[in-house]
């Protein structure tokens, strides 16, 4: 993990899909934060181009 400051992102999901997702996470050795962090960074890696500057 970077040395930048750590930041809350708190959203709103169906109880049922967050209880599967952190599941699934945790069947491949990972956790709920890690993989929403890694879509972000894919998100932004992918459309970051979109943002007009």
């Amino acid at each position: 993990m970077s040395t930048d400051k750590m930041s809350n992102f708190t959203i709103r999901i169906e109880e049922d899909l967050k209880k599967r997702f952190v599941q699934v996470a945790k069947a491949n050795d990972s956790d709920a934060s890690k993989e929403v962090r890694k879509f972000i960074k894919r998100y932004l890696a992918e459309n970051s181009q979109l943002v007009m500057k």
